[in-house]
Formats: structure tokens, sequence, C-alpha cells
């Protein structure tokens, strides 16, 4: 047979061969097959009288829900021992039981075996989606335990130190002080002085302390070491800064704040560079924020502002964010007109526009946002500034001009701005061009139809009625198959062995290892599987993505998947309580956690109702409530009881009205408070809301844009609620009117 008819017939076989199978490398997994049924145990809403009935895994969770910390502890060894592929997850349970216990002084004798037990297992520090919370609590604790035998003069644990030094890089600087600070103890309670300070020395380089800089002068002195006195310090000339630093020491000794701030000014203009210019660079803003009276503070600005460009607009960043407007606006001009050329002058032109709009000033703001839209075009500043000016003369109903700035800033196709932007052109065309306005309108309503702006619109045009959007497609085929490769199988079959056994935030971890997902078919098939494991949040992302992605989707059946009814014993008891529509706690909660029962922000607000520390023990206070923050606030039954209290005091506060409610809600009372204050027009909105469009101009005028979007997110969660289960929904004049069924205490 010759070459060619050798390769023709390889080539033929090859062509005609059956298909490979599927490879042992990925796995499929079909969302309806393997996820069929709940696969779900709800740990949180079952009667503790029962977990004896689940199996082992179940019961520790439940009993760590539930508080049952000596239970906890003495299933845990059993569960660890038995659970090889969740050993990560069950320690980090053994370990907040054994801490809580502690705390209880319930743990005799035990810290040391649960220690040890997980030491043996050290691949968990090192890998899995668990390794750095158990790390970290098992090093805490470990520390400590550590720190008791070290007092009690146990050399025995010496072993254990070096073994955490030897992974001195997972330890924090304090924790290698603490391991340093043991060891030279040691040293210095079998006399070895010499080994002793070392060790001491090497903590101190860590951390220093008080107890380290007591032991080393007490070595000092034992080994009859004369003490070097302390080298000289050459006493800097006392020079012209070092007598405007010693006037402005004793100017304040005497409360003189003005010849204080007038020095302080002059030593920084004349010597930037020097060191009392270093130690002093703060002084004017603490001066400043510690005057009391207006006049003496007006006096100050004017101080203040002989200070350079720079100097001025730091300072006036500073006051611009604590809510001290007529302050930053005053220093940002200054800044402004002494760095007009230079690049700072944009951040100086935001400070004082945004200034002048929230103090009421428009004809200055516009003035201000002008200067940036034309010196700074196409920036995000410049772009704020044409939202902003847009806002304005929509207030001041010059309808022409908002329409051509909010033209302008839509062809610019900026995602922060679109949404807001086409609304209010909408708003704008509907003074002066009908045809134009409906053809926006309906723009708006096509791509951002479940927006509350999109919901808005589309009551209006169907008499105040709301109504699912029409689909062609009913029944659209769902796409079911996903993907696994490498720890991706690891991570889902883990993911399903905790849902099973209400570990239901362990199994949500295990969830962000999946592959990404494109097929917004595939997102909403998802979505429903996890929704029934409990798995909101994701479930909530999901279909976002997918309804955005895919009009064929933006049905009623798809979108319920991502507003979950839940909770309803507890929200029911706190709705009668306050007189608050359970859909209005249940729409906050959504948008602040996305029921996730443990969700922590970045400002370290807790569980569903996202409570900071501080607001959750005032709240506790008041409700008579003993509360252990954080853990406590991951627990419904605590959360949505303090959450909705909240929520009732917000709207006692704000007269009553849940879109102002929720502005304090999200930016906290005090900040609103003065927002709200420095214009009349404001306290109107809120004291007497009317249905027109002007009455929720100041929702987009907010500093804060996080909490503009908050309001809006949150109002759209109830319209979508209350559309759920209905072919129509009468939308009220006043959109939130009907969220209150009493006065709230």
């Amino acid at each position: 047979m010759s070459g060619m008819s050798l390769l023709l017939k390889l080539l033929v076989t090859s062509a005609t061969a059956a298909p490979a199978g599927p490879s042992a490398v990925v796995r499929k997994i079909d969302v309806n097959k393997d996820l069929k049924g709940s696969g779900y145990v709800d740990l949180y809403d079952m009667d503790p009288k029962k977990l004896s009935k689940l199996p082992a895994l179940a019961q520790l969770k439940g009993h760590e829900i539930n508080g049952h910390w000596n239970e906890c502890l003495t299933l845990s060894p059993k569960v660890f021992a038995a659970q090889k592929e969740l050993k990560g997850w069950v320690g980090q349970v053994w370990l907040h039981c054994l801490d809580k216990a502690q705390q209880k002084k319930t743990s005799a004798g035990q810290e040391d075996r649960v220690l040890t037990a997980i030491a043996k297992s050290w691949n968990l520090f090192e890998e899995g989606p668990w390794s750095q919370d158990l790390w970290n609590m098992w090093v805490t604790q470990e520390l400590s335990y550590l720190d008791s035998e070290a007092k009690k003069k146990n050399r025995k644990i010496e072993s254990r130190i070096e073994r955490l030094l030897d992974r001195s890089a997972k330890l924090s600087r304090e924790q290698k002080s603490q391991c340093y600070q043991m060891l030279g103890d040691f040293a210095l309670n079998a006399n070895e002085y010499v080994q002793a300070q070392f060790l001491y020395e090497e903590a101190q380089s860590y951390k220093d302390s008080r107890y380290l800089t007591d032991k080393l002068d007490f070595l000092a002195k034992a080994r009859s070491q004369t003490v070097k006195p302390a080298a000289t310090v050459q006493v800097e000339a006392i020079g012209e800064d070092g007598k405007l630093e010693e006037r402005i020491r004793q100017s304040l000794k005497t409360n003189d704040l003005i010849p204080a701030l007038k020095d302080t000014i002059s030593l920084l203009n004349q010597y930037p560079g020097g060191r009392a210019a270093r130690r002093l660079k703060d002084k004017p803003l603490e001066i400043y924020n510690s005057i009391s009276d207006k006049m003496v503070a007006e006096k100050a600005l004017v101080e203040m502002g002989e200070a350079d460009a720079s100097r001025l607009l730091e300072w006036a960043q500073n006051l611009h964010r604590k809510g001290d407007w007529p302050s930053s606006l005053v220093l940002a001009q200054k800044s402004y007109d002494k760095s007009s050329q230079s690049p700072a002058m944009v951040s100086a032109l935001w400070v004082a526009s945004r200034s002048a709009h929230f103090l009421g000033q428009y004809d200055k703001a516009l003035d201000l946002y002008n200067k940036l839209i034309v010196m700074a075009n196409g920036s995000d500043e410049s772009s704020e500034a044409l939202f902003r000016s847009s806002l304005i003369y929509y207030r001041k109903k010059e309808f022409t001009t908002a329409a051509a700035l909010l033209e302008r800033l839509v062809q610019q196709g900026k995602d922060r701005y679109d949404l807001n932007a086409q609304y209010w052109l909408v708003r704008s065309l509907q003074s002066f061009s009908k045809e134009r306005a409906d053809k926006a309108a309906q723009a708006l309503m096509d791509k951002y139809p479940f927006s509350y702006y999109g919901l808005r619109l589309r009551a209006e045009t169907q008499n105040g009625k709301l109504t699912w959007p029409e689909v062609t497609d009913k029944n659209p085929a769902l796409a079911d198959s996903i993907f696994l490769v490498g720890t991706q199988k690891k991570s889902w079959d883990r993911f399903l062995s905790l849902s099973q056994a209400g570990w239901v935030s362990e199994a949500q971890t295990e969830l962000n290892d999946l592959p990404a997902i494109k097929d917004p078919t595939l997102k909403v098939a998802l979505a429903e599987k996890l929704s029934q494991r409990g798995q909101y949040f994701n479930a909530i992302r999901l279909v976002n993505d997918a309804l955005e992605n895919d009009p064929r989707l933006r049905q009623e059946k798809f979108l319920k998947i991502g507003y979950p009814e839940v909770f309803t014993t507890l929200y029911k008891k706190e709705a009668d309580r306050y007189g608050i529509d359970v859909i209005l706690l249940r729409s906050l909660t959504r948008q602040e956690s996305g029921f996730n029962m443990k969700a922590v922000s970045t400002s370290n607000a807790l569980g569903l109702m996202q409570m900071i520390p501080p607001t959750a023990a005032d709240t506790a206070k008041r409700l008579g409530m003993k509360v252990e923050v954080p853990e406590d606030m991951f627990r419904p039954e605590v959360n949505i009881p303090m959450g909705s209290y909240y929520v009732s005091q917000m709207l006692g506060q704000f007269a009553q009205s849940v879109p102002f409610a929720l502005a304090a809600y999200n930016a906290g009372p005090y900040r609103l408070k003065k927002w709200i204050e420095a214009r009349p027009e404001i306290s109107s909105a809120m004291t007497s809301p009317v249905a027109a469009p002007e009455g929720e101009v100041w929702v987009d005028e907010l500093p804060w844009n996080e909490t503009s979007f908050y309001v809006k997110a949150i109002l759209r969660n109830t319209l979508l609620y209350q559309m759920i289960g209905k072919e129509s929904y009468s939308v009220q004049p006043i959109i939130w009117q009907d969220l209150l069924t009493k006065k709230a205490k």
C-alpha cells in the first residue's frame, strides 16, 4: 500500500470512528438530575428537640446554631474523624464551640485536646476554602493556650512555640512577638539572661510593650550592666519656626484659638518641609473642628484661607466628607482660585460645586459645574457635573436646558449614569415634547424593565397598573449542564454534603469555586435549584444576570426565583408590631444581604439586615435583649427583630417617609438630617410628599451614590414582590404609601 493510500485510510477511519466517551478529567453535572429535590435541611427553622433524629453532621451544626456548646464539643471529635472531605469546616465549628464554652467556663481540660487534634491535620491550614479562617481561629486559641501554660512555667510547650515560628510567614507581627516573649520568659526563669535578652529584643522588634521594656530593664540591672546614658539629643536650634511652634503651644493653652490658627498657617506656609510643619499639618483642621461659636468659626476660615492650595483642598475634602458644606465650599473655592491651572483644580471644583448644590445655592453650583464640564470634559467629575446640573435645571423648570445636558450625558454611554440620565430626560421631555418623551420612555422600559424607574414609567403608561412584560417564547428551553474540572469537582461534592446537612454558609462558600456560567438559561435553571437549598444570595445574583441578558426570561416564573419569601413568621411578627408591611422588611433585607445570614460588609455591617456593631448594641439595649456581637447578629431570630426596630425608628425620625427612612438606614440618620436641613425643598419633600416626579428629584441629588441606588432598589423590590402572583398590580400615586399600615412606634 502506497503512503498516500495509507494516509487516506487513516483519515477515513478517523472520520468514521465512534466519538470518544466523556473525559475522566471532566465531570458533567446535570442540574435537574443532580439537584433533584430540595436536598436541604433548614436548621434555623427546626425545633432543637428534633436534632437528635438527624445525621451527626447536621446535629453538629444544629448544636452550634442553637448555642449548645457542650453538646457541640462532645460530638465534634466523632464528626471530625468521620468527615474526611469536610474536616476543615468541621474544625471551624469545633473551635467556635470551644471558644464559646471557654467563655461560659464549661470546657475544662478540653482546649489542649481540641487544638492538638486539629493540628494533626496540618494540611487543613494549607488548602481548602476554609484554610485561612481555620488557621486564624486555631492560631488565636493556640497562642492563648500556650500563654496560659507559659505562665505556669510549663517548658513542654516550647516545641509548639517553635512549630509556630517555623510557619512565621503565617503569623502576624503581634503573634511573632508573643512567641518570642514566651521563649524569653522561659530563658529568664532558667537564669539564662543573655538568651532572654536576645529573645525579648526580638519580640520587641515585632511589637513593643511595657512588659518587654520592663523585662529588658530588669535584665540590664540584674547583669550589673551600666546602663548607657541615652544619646544626647541634638537640640534643634530654635529658629523662627520653633518660636512660632512655641507661640502656638502657648496660645492653645490659653484657648486663644484664632492666634494659634494664624501662627500655624504662617508656619506651614513659611516652613512647609520642616519638622514642625509635619507635626502641625493637621492642627488647623483640629482647631477649626473644636470651635463651636459661629463667628469665631468664620474668622477661622478666613485664616485657613491663607494656606496653600493643596492644604486648602485637603481640608475642604475632609469637611465635605463630614457634611460641613458651608466650610468645604469656602475652602474649595479658595483652593481653586490658587490652583486654577493645576491638576488639583478638578478636585477643588468638584468639592465646591457639590457643596454649593447641597446648600441650595443653585446659581453658584451651576456656575461651578459648568467650569467643571468645560475644564474636565470626558472625566467622571464632568459627567457628574452634567447630571447634577440637569437636576438643578429640572428643579428650576428649565426643562429644555435640562434635556440638552441629559442627552449629552446619555451619548457618553457611561453605565453609572445611563439609567438615571434616561429617566430624567424622559421627565424633561414630557414638558415640551410628548412624542420624544414617549419614545425615550419606551427605550428605557425596554432596556431596564425591572428597574424602579422602568416600573414607574410602565405603570404610568398602563393607567397606574403594572403587568408582566409580553414575551413570545413563554417556555424557553433551559440549559442544564455544567462541566467541572480539577478542584471544582471536590467543591461540588462538598457543596452537596453541606447543603444536605444544613451548613448553608459553608455550602455557599464552596459555590465560589464553580466555573463562570455564561448561558442565561443555565443561570435561571441553576438559580432555582440553589434557592431550594437556601442559597438565596447566589440565586438572586444568577437571576439578575440572566434576566438582564436574555429578554425571553423576563417572566414572573423566573423573576420570582430571585425574590424568595423566606423568614415569613419572623417578618410578620415584626411587621405587626411596628405597622410596617412585611414586603418592605423583606425588600430591605434582599438589598442589604441577599438573605445571606452571615453577610459581613466592608463597613462591618452584620447579618441579614446589615447592622453595624454600635447600632446593634444600642438597639439591643433599647429592646432589652442580651446580644453577643458579632455571633448573635448572624441569627435570623435576633437580626430581623433588631433590624425591623431600627427601620421603625428611622420612620419615626423622618416623618413616616419610606424613602427618607431607607436613606437614613443606609447613610445614617445624622448625615441625612444635616443634608435635609440645608434645603427647605428637601424637608418639604419629606413632610409633604407628592406623586409628581419632582417629589423624587432629591433621591438622585443625595451626596452618596450608594444611598441613591439603595433607595430606588428597595422601592423596586417592593413593587416586584407585590406583583408576584398577580396578573396586574395597581400602583399607588405615591408608590410607597401602602407599605405602612399604621404609625410606626
